[in-house]
């Protein structure tokens, strides 16, 4: 992959599973917004507890003791809300467990290494004796060989957890998403790239007690490309990806790390589609080209993606 332009669009890899197969028709399209859908799980992770209604007897409806508590319980609507930053979740009346995916939020990617001059393989210049023949001379006869520096490192996908949590209606709770990490700045000619910084944890919390039901980390940042000197600069070490835990156990992904060719790491899919580049580790930035004798400054990485929560009942 030629990675010594500016410009240039990185195709994520999508061979990604999904977590789940079932998924909710238009969901949620408006951030807190409440649905009066059910959503479905797949077979690989919770479900929930199934309910089992009286049947009539002799072509008579008759109320189990279950039923006729029920009539007099508050009726709890399905419903969803997703999270794209830090807020509060109340459960409605008659909510006593809730189903929750939550993901950390990515890594930033490493700033890309500077160019140098390299004088090492001049043609053209007598009074070298290293001089090749593959070299070029500039004005004063000097060789002058511009090297490619590295490409920052991808950042790593922020992690992800699935899980039921008991809840309390009208109790509150508190939704921390997570921050995306910064990105790292390109090195100067000559010099290395900076490390991006890694995204931060998102989590679920009882409001009144700061109890932790659930965190899922952020991916680490990439690090800086190398600098030119006497050949190419090394690539930046890509970021690693985020861990995912819940009190209740359910489904854990981590994040994907940083690619070899400095694309940021993805993230597991979840009920609903993520917000375009949520949780996914930033991409690394170009190492400086060779368009000039003197070097070329590397560019910046790419800031992660923030986390993203959704609670669903």
């Amino acid at each position: 992959m030629n990675l010594n332009h500016q410009t240039a669009t990185i195709q994520r890899p999508r061979g990604r599973s999904r977590v789940l197969l079932a998924s909710i028709a238009a969901a949620a399209a408006l951030t807190g917004q409440l649905i009066a859908l059910a959503p479905a799980a797949s077979a690989d992770g919770p479900k929930p507890a199934g309910h089992q209604n009286a049947k009539p007897v002799d072509g008579k409806h008759t109320l189990s003791e279950h039923d006729k508590h029920k009539k007099h319980a508050p009726l709890a609507l399905h419903g969803l809300r997703q999270f794209t930053s830090d807020n509060t979740f109340t459960p409605p009346p008659g909510v006593t467990s809730v189903f929750v995916q939550a993901w950390g939020a990515g890594g930033g990617g490493g700033g890309g290494g500077g160019s140098a001059r390299n004088n090492n393989n001049g043609g053209g210049n007598p009074n070298n004796p290293n001089a090749g023949a593959e070299g070029s001379a500039d004005a004063d006869g000097a060789a002058a060989r511009t090297n490619t520096g590295g490409h920052g490192g991808g950042g790593g996908g922020g992690g992800f957890t699935w899980c039921v949590i008991p809840v309390t209606p009208l109790t509150d709770y508190g939704v921390d998403v997570g921050t995306g990490g910064a990105n790292g700045l390109g090195g100067a000619p000559g010099a290395n790239g900076t490390a991006g910084t890694a995204g931060t944890t998102t989590s679920l919390t009882v409001a009144s007690t700061n109890t932790v039901l659930l965190t899922a980390t952020g991916g680490t940042g990439g690090g800086g490309g190398g600098a030119a000197d006497r050949g190419p600069g090394e690539p930046g070490t890509p970021g690693l990806g985020g861990s995912g835990s819940c009190s209740s156990g359910g489904v854990n992904h981590a994040g994907d790390p940083g690619n070899d060719d400095g694309t940021g790491g993805g993230t597991a899919d979840g009920i609903v589609e993520l917000p375009a580049g949520a949780a996914f580790g930033g991409d690394g930035g170009r190492g400086g080209g060779t368009n000039r004798a003197i070097g070329n400054s590397g560019s910046r990485g790419k800031d992660g993606g923030d986390g993203y929560v959704v609670i669903y009942w």
